[in-house]
């Protein structure tokens, strides 16, 4: 099935669980992926990766030791990702971004340089999402950054209780447009 037709018969599917109608657009990805150290990263971590856009152009430009872990829930997508790139640093896991820790700890990685996240934030229940943010920032490494999109500016408040830095950025040329949110400790 098509890249495109997949993410949009998974979205009619579970519009919560998905967020968006459409992939991520060559702009976001190229905004999402800007402060990305990858020559020097030994893990990134993505959260909702659907049908593997950013996925794919982060392997593209991951160094060869770099592991790749993507946290999706929804099992068509992982079976397409699973299905449609091949590559040894790519671990695909059908789970919750909130359950990070046991994963790693499974994996024996101790902490992850970056973590991409395309989770509609906007959707899920408040506790839900601060466990999420929680988890990430303090599996990051003390450089790590926490990399968001989100198509309504409400995040930042609850990034805010987490994170020391954030840079925000609007991306006009995505359907729907969005904003980019840059968390440091």
């Amino acid at each position: 099935m098509d890249e495109k037709l997949m993410f949009f018969s998974a979205f009619l599917e579970k519009p919560k669980e998905i967020g968006s109608v459409m992939p991520s657009s060559r702009f976001l990805i190229k905004k999402m992926l800007k402060s990305v150290d990858f020559e020097n990263a030994r893990c990134i971590v993505e959260y909702g990766p659907g049908t593997g856009k950013i996925t794919k152009e982060i392997l593209k430009r991951a160094n060869k030791d770099c592991k790749v872990l993507c946290f999706e829930i929804n099992k068509k997508l992982v079976a397409y990702l699973q299905k449609s790139i091949k590559d040894r640093r790519l671990v695909v896991i059908n789970d919750s971004a909130e359950n990070i820790k046991a994963h790693l700890k499974k994996l024996g990685i101790k902490k992850t340089d970056y973590v991409i996240s395309g989770l509609p934030f906007s959707t899920l229940p408040r506790r839900k999402k601060y466990i999420i943010i929680e988890e990430t920032k303090d599996t990051l490494n003390s450089k790590g950054k926490f990399v968001v999109y989100q198509f309504i500016n409400s995040l930042k408040k609850h990034l805010c209780s987490s994170f020391s830095k954030i840079t925000t950025s609007f991306i006009p040329l995505n359907i729907p447009p969005c904003f980019v949110y840059v968390c440091e400790k």
